[in-house]
């Protein structure tokens, strides 16, 4: 019966309208306080190392978790999601938030349109990279609980770090989740920001790290960088790119992220 009501709603275009309202959330509160929890667990974890912010920009914004936590930390969150379903979800979700700025478009190291690769509308898993792709389909249920199949996708609109930073302003983080083109953002990226966090696939990208680390060291050759893992910081202090590769070494998970600081 549950299932039945949520597809309703679905085609009707009122379930996320209502899974992020008011009344959802007192709905939580009464029922799903483990939601909450980990939702105050996740705002907990960036408070730890980021200031008040003026601007977040959050590039691959997925559902808008991550986005409704910078809320309680920046003025402006800029959350830009190229997949057509989630993009969908983050406008209901943030309707009636102006503190939310939202794009409809991929990020990468040139403006235009790239092909958008699909493994199913609103996947985590959607991607630029073809390298990705090639990678999660070669996986035999090892790293993942399911067989990853992509379709062909279709073509999205491109701009770069550069050009949001004209539109909105230069932020204090920026948040890269974009499934393995992590590298190719970084490409248009001018200037130095105070904290920037992309994810890891190890040990699978390890290239794309050692590149993304050189982008980051030629903005601020001071740059130094913390792992995060299940919301939480790894290493004590933040440490200099060396160090931090020694830690990577040293680790068994699949899936991580780096956190970097610039002193600029």
């Amino acid at each position: 019966m549950k299932k039945k009501l949520k597809l309703f709603l679905q085609k009707k275009r009122l379930y996320y309208k209502l899974r992020f309202s008011f009344v959802f959330r007192c709905y939580q509160y009464l029922f799903k306080a483990g939601d909450l929890e980990r939702q105050q667990k996740e705002i907990v974890f960036y408070k730890s190392f980021l200031p008040a912010c003026n601007i977040i920009f959050d590039i691959g914004a997925y559902d808008g978790h991550k986005t409704a936590a910078f809320l309680q930390i920046a003025k402006k969150v800029i959350s830009c999601e190229p997949d057509q379903q989630s993009f969908s979800i983050l406008k209901d979700r943030f309707r009636n938030t102006k503190q939310v700025f939202l794009e409809n478009i991929a990020v990468a190291d040139s403006p235009g349109e790239r092909h958008f690769f699909i493994h199913r509308p609103g996947s985590a898993f959607n991607t630029l990279s073809l390298k990705w792709k090639e990678t999660l389909e070669q996986d035999s249920m090892e790293k993942w609980d399911e067989k990853i199949i992509f379709s062909e996708g279709y073509k999205v609109t491109v701009t770069t770090l550069d050009l949001l930073i004209q539109k909105y302003g230069k932020p204090d983080f920026i948040k890269l989740d974009v499934e393995g083109y992590e590298e190719n953002v970084l490409k248009a990226l001018s200037q130095p920001v105070s904290f920037l966090s992309f994810e890891v696939l190890w040990p699978g990208g390890l290239l794309e790290i050692q590149h993304c680390f050189e982008k980051l060291q030629s903005l601020d050759p001071r740059t130094l960088y913390n792992i995060a893992v299940y919301e939480k910081l790894l290493l004590p202090s933040f440490v200099d790119r060396e160090r931090i590769m020694e830690r990577l070494r040293e680790n068994d998970l699949i899936h991580l992220e780096i956190i970097a600081k610039m002193n600029q």
